[in-house]
């Protein structure tokens, strides 16, 4: 009971609250009109020819389809790496996994202190070697989403790698055992009984990690605040934008709750392959 009522006032309210605003003008320039109900006519500004959600949704697929991969081969390759005893074996695993451990907000400011164009630790060395001399980093909207997908990547990465390793602990030692004694090679091992028996886990990893690379906010607010002009501008900062610096909360509220609706879509196509993997491995 005190889990259940903790959810109800931490999720469940807040979606109702967010639902029912989103049906109302709350645009806080708006005050003769301010409260009242407009039906969908938030989901149609939202969708509409003039909004810039699709360029933030665009934005946002290009971001899930880069780091998502990249964040999994990386993540693999580490974890098979630390699949084996050596020493200090312990100590690479705590130190691999501390970028994850850190608060985003936190990892958005490292990276910007060592980003920054006057005396930003990496950029000192970048301008040595010649690059982003004329044009800072953050200045290119090419740059600043790049370096956005790099920053997710070093960050997210271990979570990975942690997500893998639990799949290689848990994988039956007697098939590798038997393919090594047949005389297969590591690759071998690696490619036909390993990687398939991590399938269930892989699908995991990837659906957490795309839906939450979807609702990316804290790194990008902290280093480029969507810019420059909107050339960063995820589907989050998006919202944040329409709520916060247009002030229409209810267009803002609208834009959350597709947010969510997207995030839910990829979580039930997910669903259903990992339900069909069960099913086949049943059988």
């Amino acid at each position: 009971m005190p889990v259940i009522v903790f959810l109800v006032f931490s999720s469940l309210l807040p979606a109702v609250i967010a639902l029912t605003d989103s049906f109302r003008n709350l645009s806080l320039t708006d005050v003769f009109q301010h409260g009242q109900f407009v039906g969908l006519d938030n989901y149609r500004l939202a969708l509409g020819d003039d909004s810039n959600l699709y360029h933030s949704l665009w934005l946002t697929l290009i971001f899930v389809a880069v780091v998502v991969p990249a964040e999994f081969m990386l993540g693999l390759a580490l974890a098979k790496i630390l699949n084996r005893e050596f020493w200090g074996r312990r100590f690479w695993i705590t130190i691999l996994l501390i970028p994850t451990m850190i608060a985003p907000v936190v990892v958005g400011m490292i990276w910007r202190f060592m980003l920054m164009p006057s005396f930003g630790f990496l950029t000192y060395y970048l301008n040595k070697m010649g690059f982003f001399k004329s044009v800072p980093l953050f200045s290119d909207p090419t740059t600043a989403f790049i370096a956005l997908m790099v920053v997710d990547i070093w960050e997210w990465t271990p979570f990975m790698m942690l997500f893998m390793l639990a799949g290689l602990f848990s994988i039956p030692q007697d098939p590798i055992e038997a393919a090594d004694i047949d005389g297969a090679s590591t690759w071998q091992i690696f490619w036909h009984i390993e990687l398939p028996l991590l399938r269930p886990m892989i699908i995991l990893a990837i659906m957490f990690r795309t839906i939450d690379a979807s609702k990316t906010f804290d790194i990008v607010h902290v280093l480029t605040e969507g810019g420059p002009g909107n050339t960063t501008e995820l589907m989050s900062v998006f919202a944040f934008r329409t709520s916060f610096v247009s002030w229409d909360l209810g267009i803002g509220a609208a834009v959350c709750l597709l947010i969510a609706f997207f995030s839910l879509l990829v979580a039930s196509i997910f669903y259903k392959v990992v339900s069909r993997e069960t099913v086949e491995a049943a059988k």
